[in-house]
Order: C-alpha cells, then sequence, then structure tokens
C-alpha cells in the first residue's frame, strides 16, 4: 500500500508541474488576433503576419493572419483545403462557418489540424498543428485549448 501511496504521488507530482507549465501569449496587433502558444514549443520563425514553432516530439504550429482580399472566407478555407488534398492529406473532418472553419487529416503516420476564424470583417486569423497520430491523446486537450484561445482583438 505504502508503494502504491508513493507512486500516485510521484505521478499527481509530475502531472501538476506539467500542467503548470504556462502557455504563451501570442498575437499580431496589426491583424487583430491573439493565440496562446502549449508549453515546450519554440519560437523558429517569426514575421510581421505570424510565427513557426517547433514542439515536442517533431510537432510543429504555425499561426498567422493576413487580409483576405477579393476571397470569401470560405473560399480562402475551401482552397486551403484543396491544396493540402494535393499534397497527400486525406482530410477526415471539416466545418466551415461563417465566422470559422476548422479540419484535419492524416497523411504519412501524421495529424493536421487547421483552424481559422475572420477577424474584423476583412481579415483572417489561422493555425495549423502538425504531430504524430500516436500522440493523438495527449493532443486533443492542447488542440481544444488552442482553438478556444483562438480570437479577434482590437478591431
Amino acid at each position: 500500500m505504502r508503494h502504491f501511496l508513493l507512486g500516485l504521488t510521484v505521478c499527481l507530482y509530475c502531472t501538476t508541474l506539467l500542467r503548470a507549465e504556462a502557455w504563451q501569449p501570442f498575437g499580431v496587433r496589426q491583424l487583430g488576433f491573439t493565440f496562446d502558444i502549449p508549453p515546450g514549443f519554440v519560437l523558429t520563425q517569426h514575421s510581421d503576419q505570424g510565427a513557426a514553432f517547433l514542439g515536442p516530439r517533431e510537432a510543429s504550429l504555425v499561426v498567422w493572419g493576413g487580409r483576405l482580399g477579393k476571397a470569401s472566407f470560405r473560399a480562402e478555407i475551401e482552397h486551403r483545403m484543396i491544396e493540402d488534398k494535393k499534397s497527400g492529406w486525406r482530410l477526415t473532418y471539416r466545418r466551415i462557418t461563417s465566422r470559422w472553419a476548422s479540419y484535419s487529416g492524416v497523411k504519412n503516420g501524421e495529424i493536421r489540424y487547421v483552424r481559422a476564424i475572420t477577424v474584423c470583417g476583412d481579415r483572417a486569423a489561422l493555425f495549423i498543428i502538425n504531430y504524430r497520430k500516436s500522440e493523438k491523446k495527449p493532443y486533443d486537450p492542447v488542440v481544444v485549448r488552442m482553438v478556444r484561445s483562438l480570437k479577434a482583438q482590437g478591431c
């Protein structure tokens, strides 16, 4: 019983440490959006429109925003899905509304999840995360939190 309690205590302590790691706020003010970067993701590229991050076990995350131009939000997302299909992604989920869109796919043992929102009427903000299919379970709550954190701000 003592070994069980010791093991449980160690497990709870480690879990608490992992959850205590801070999510980092990220945003592009001139494009009007904010987003939370998960713990363990390191900045690899930065521009005026967004940034790229590398995460644990070769996960990658890109977040950016831009003006829609002549294309509608729906047309932009549909075009992005077509391009991903051409690149070999098999889309397994897709949902497009007038204000947000999400889709996901699989390719070569990886999962791709894409989330986009409309921002300030004429812009969009997006993130794409790629991670190993074997990491789906631990990444599910991470993706949910990222979806909730992508918000328009400062319009």
